[in-house]
């Protein structure tokens, strides 16, 4: 599986040939950007990855086109945001009437550590075909105070607690790209872009 990291780009338009696969990484990225499936059995694995501090913000929109039979699109936004800072996703699912028996989805988990922190989320489904699979998942909360208080009471202190779950956050994420066939390597630069403790 290729894999490609675009938080620096500014190509808007990805495009995936007949029997093309990719995962996309993108840290703190904003803009519009086009998944286009173009081709028989293209595959995109989209992972976007977000950390907001301080009055930030981030607005991020993803369409994944479907143009094709049996195309696949996994979209995964995994946001944590504190102070006054606002990550804002849209995310569009369009699957064209030709590209039956496609598999589409996109996923927005977010933790927010500051009651001032703002999280936007707007899935949207464009269908159009028959005999697909589709669905979409959004979630906002801070972390879990029953969580954290079964961590400190094995003996970590709040702040180590706190390490531990939004650690924990990130780790399900890396461990579905690794799943995918990416390379040690390139999870270890993910996870110093993002500042994950191993």
């Amino acid at each position: 599986m290729q894999f490609k990291d675009i938080s620096q780009e500014k190509k808007t338009l990805y495009t995936l040939k007949e029997n093309e696969k990719r995962v996309f990484f993108l840290f703190n990225r904003s803009g519009e950007i086009t998944f286009k499936l173009a081709g028989i059995n293209a595959e995109a694995y989209i992972f976007a990855f977000f950390i907001g501090k301080g009055v930030e913000k981030h607005s991020l929109r993803i369409i994944q086109n479907h143009r094709a039979p049996k195309t696949t699109s996994h979209t995964l936004v995994k946001s944590i945001v504190s102070d006054e800072a606002i990550c804002a996703y849209e995310g569009t699912i369009s699957i064209d009437k030709q590209s039956s028996k496609s598999d589409a989805s996109q996923e927005s988990r977010a933790i927010l550590l500051s009651s001032d922190a703002l999280v936007s989320m707007k899935p949207t489904l464009e269908i159009l075909a028959n005999d697909v699979i589709c669905n979409h998942k959004a979630t906002a909360s801070p972390l879990n105070k029953e969580t954290l208080f079964f961590a400190e009471a094995r003996g970590l202190s709040c702040t180590q607690a706190e390490e531990l779950l939004l650690s924990g956050f990130w780790n399900d994420a890396l461990e579905k790209i690794e799943a995918l066939g990416v390379g040690m390597t390139e999870i270890k630069n993910i996870r110093e872009t993002v500042g994950i403790e191993n």
